[in-house]
């Protein structure tokens, strides 16, 4: 399933509307001050926007309703404000549930992997998870996604991350996957939280793994 040409135009629009904020002539001072004063306040309704929408398709999110979702992202671009990582996060979300991970990939790619907005940890845990939702688990595509978040937009992954790949491992009794990504956890320094352990709480293997590892 391919994204409707609207789609892509509009985050085309998005993405040329990203690149040339900020951009400002010369001029005197008032002029100058002006340009400020209107880009406050643009920033304020931007915010607004994006705060409306995303609160909107986190209740498509807890439906499942992906092709809604994705109506409210693109539909950002017509209100005057470009998706940032929150909203896509929660559209990611709710392709997620809705077992469309295909229209999550699509979403991820448009938006984070051709500069519309940086992604944030939440939304490479969500893209991760759609793909280990898979059967069987891609877990080649879902590493990618989570070696990239480092590699090509800095971001320093936490629990949040490994919580998702442990999770699946214990789904699937995957020790040795769960041996390498605990492993990886000691090398990067990622410290557990409360949900590590009961990620991994249904496999005893995993379990005494991780509180070798990472709980002593």
């Amino acid at each position: 399933m391919g994204l409707a040409p609207v789609t892509a135009r509009a985050w085309t629009r998005a993405r040329e509307t990203a690149a040339h904020r900020g951009r400002g002539g010369g001029g005197g001072g008032g002029v100058r001050a002006a340009r400020a004063g209107a880009r406050a306040s643009a920033s304020a309704n931007e915010r607004e926007i994006l705060r409306e929408t995303t609160k909107k398709i986190r209740e498509c999110a807890k439906r499942g309703a992906a092709s809604a979702a994705v109506d409210l992202l693109v539909s950002l671009n017509g209100l005057g404000a470009t998706p940032d990582a929150r909203a896509t996060s929660a559209t990611l979300t709710a392709c997620v549930n809705g077992r469309d991970v295909e229209l999550a990939r699509r979403v991820y790619d448009e938006i984070f992997e051709k500069g519309v907005a940086v992604p944030d940890e939440v939304a490479v845990a969500e893209m991760a998870k759609g793909y280990l939702s898979l059967d069987p688990p891609s877990w080649g595509q879902a590493m990618s996604v989570v070696n990239g978040a480092k590699d090509r937009h800095g971001i320093e992954l936490t629990s949040v991350t490994y919580n998702a790949l442990l999770s699946c491992c214990t789904a699937t009794n995957d020790l040795a996957r769960a041996e390498e990504i605990v492993d990886r956890m000691v090398d990067e320094g990622v410290a557990p939280d409360m949900w590590t352990v009961s990620a991994v709480q249904k496999r005893r293997s995993i379990r005494a793994y991780v509180k070798k590892m990472l709980l002593v």
